[in-house]
């Protein structure tokens, strides 16, 4: 009898094991990878959301430099950048922003959630489009497989361009689904609005449909269908931005001011062409037309004080030396004896510091070490950054000063339409809701009442500022008038092209990734700083080295670009391999 209880007992024992061990299998899910039914969509679409404009922020990184608008070292072309510096872009947009693309999209369509699936399809073709902008023939069809393809191959950049307007027909279907489920929980860039986000849509069709002018005869006709319907970002009310925070842990601010705003004075270098764009090419005589005489000493860009920022507002530089800025000897307040590669210098573009008013960044291609310069370097504004508005206050930078990083990323503005409007109908031929000449004044306009009234728009209150330092309705009105001259007085459709884009590179600053594209098509600006140290800095990178992650790790991959050759070019750019300098 004790032998029979005992095997009982024992088969009751086992028997509750593997009862218990039922109950326990429907608990084996781990929170942290979660399947396709117990996902939650909104947390994949903020996801998306995040990892994309880290994409953007890192594009426009690398982009920005080679246009000129940020600060390049070189001083070679071959060398301003190794295969590893894009690895985290690869990766943020494959892993970050296409994986959980798709893998929201089939989880959001069985919940009849189509305005995320929309939203999701656009980030995604942004990102692709971006991809091949920045490295040609790039992973699409084979991509994001997981386990499935650990080796995707590339494919043509034209037919991923392809599939980009393809994605984007999709989206704006998808968010015109009157069946579809409530929108977003939360939507970082357009509040859940479906409308706004279709209004995006059909924008970045025509920016990619106006990348691929020069080599698609049928793009003229898909340009002419967008601009005749116009339900385009014409309004700052439909701008494609990203909105920071203030927070320092964990840390919400802008990048640009997380990098410049410390206790140990600035932090890296702006570019001096850019600077000098702002502040000084068109009141030093340089622009035809133009004299410095006949501008008033009132007058300037409206948007100087709120892009730059500098810690001395010293005129003549005194406090530079051999120490603090050893380029300063052959400046133009030093002994004028400039290398004599560089032309016409500072009459062209300036040479080391923008003279006038106290600006201090770096010159294209300079890759000398860093003097003890950290008290004077110009540095990132009010806008788009959340920074300090200058109004010559000669103070050092330090954390928190200024707006405290609550800036934005300009990622598509109405003032960017406007220009590209522009374009369209001066190259091309079609024709817009104004002429090319009215659509550059809306995009200069635009692009001062957006930056003018930004510190108003974050919610920016400093009663030191004094009112003869904000931008105001005459200067305004002059700087458009100015503008308008120009376009007006130029005597060629290349030289007008040249005067359009111009603004649009000054309009979009913040944005790194639109002025490395125009400068790519266009040639524009034309009077680009040549690199400062070295007489031949080789050919301009036309696209970037594939990174290292995708080279070294992927037998699919196509061999690494051999810089300063024509293959290095993106399908769109047809134009001569000496173009740009």
């Amino acid at each position: 009898m004790k032998y029979k209880k005992i095997v009982f007992g024992l088969l009751l024992v086992a028997t509750g094991f593997t009862a218990c061990n039922k109950e326990f299998d429907t608990l084996l899910t781990n929170p942290n990878y979660p399947s396709t039914t117990t996902a939650d969509v909104d947390l994949y679409l903020n996801t998306v959301q995040l990892n994309f404009n880290g994409f953007f922020q890192n594009a426009s990184s690398y982009a920005g430099p080679l246009a000129r608008q940020t600060y390049w070292g070189g001083p070679f072309y071959r060398n301003g950048a190794s295969p590893s510096s894009f690895d985290g872009m690869w990766s943020t947009a494959y892993t970050g922003v296409i994986a959980n693309a798709d893998a929201m999209i089939p989880l959001a369509q069985s919940q009849k959630k189509y305005i995320q699936v929309g939203i999701a399809r656009i980030l995604k073709a942004y990102t692709l489009g971006t991809l091949v902008d920045m490295f040609g023939d790039v992973p699409f069809s084979q991509a994001a497989k997981g386990a499935d393809n650990t080796t995707p191959a590339v494919d043509g950049g034209a037919a991923v361009y392809a599939s980009v307007q393809s994605l984007l027909d999709s989206a704006i279907a998808d968010l015109g689904n009157t069946s579809a489920a409530a929108a977003p929980k939360v939507d970082l860039y357009y509040g859940g609005s479906a409308a706004k986000w279709i209004t995006l849509a059909n924008t970045l069709k025509l920016k990619f449909y106006m990348q691929t002018r020069l080599v698609d005869a049928s793009a003229k006709a898909k340009i002419q269908t967008l601009l005749t319907a116009n339900n385009l970002i014409n309004a700052a009310g439909n701008d494609f931005v990203f909105q920071y925070g203030k927070s320092l842990s964990p840390d919400s601010r802008h990048p640009d001011y997380a990098g410049d705003y410390n206790n140990n004075g600035g932090g890296g270098y702006l570019s001096n062409y850019f600077i000098w764009k702002v502040a000084s090419e068109k009141y030093t005589g340089n622009v035809t037309g133009v004299s410095s005489a006949s501008v008033a000493a009132t007058t300037g860009d409206p948007r100087l004080r709120y892009y730059f920022y500098r810690q001395s507002t010293s005129n003549n530089y005194s406090w530079a030396n051999e120490s603090s800025c050893p380029c300063i000897l052959k400046s133009q307040y030093g002994s004028a004896t400039y290398p004599v590669w560089y032309p016409s210098v500072p009459d062209q573009t300036p040479y080391c510091v923008v003279g006038g008013r106290g600006y201090m960044g770096r010159d294209h291609g300079d890759n000398s070490g860093g003097p003890p310069d950290g008290a004077y370097k110009t540095q990132h504004g009010i806008y788009p950054a959340g920074g300090e508005f200058d109004y010559s206050q000669n103070k050092a930078l330090s954390l928190g000063l200024g707006a405290g990083g609550n800036g934005i990323s300009p990622i598509w503005l109405s003032s960017f339409t406007a220009f590209l409007k522009a374009e369209a109908v001066l190259t091309l031929g079609v024709t817009a809701d104004k002429s090319a000449a009215a659509l550059v004044t809306s995009g200069v306009t635009q692009s001062i009442a957006k930056v003018t009234g930004f510190p108003a728009a974050i919610g920016y209150v400093n009663t030191a500022i004094p009112a003869a330092s904000l931008a105001n309705s005459t200067q305004t009105a002059a700087y458009i008038a100015l503008v308008d001259g120009l376009y007006a007085g130029a005597a060629t459709d290349a030289a007008k092209l040249d005067v359009l884009m111009s603004e649009y590179h000054i309009a979009l600053w913040g944005n790194g990734i639109e002025p490395y594209n125009n400068i790519r098509r266009t040639g524009s600006p034309k009077n680009v700083q040549l690199a400062a140290t070295t007489a031949t800095p080789g050919l301009f990178m036309r696209s970037f080295y594939y990174p290292s992650v995708f080279v070294d790790r992927n037998s699919n991959a196509p061999a690494q670009k051999t810089p300063g050759v024509a293959a290095n070019k993106v399908f769109w750019d047809n134009n001569p391999d000496n173009f740009i300098k």
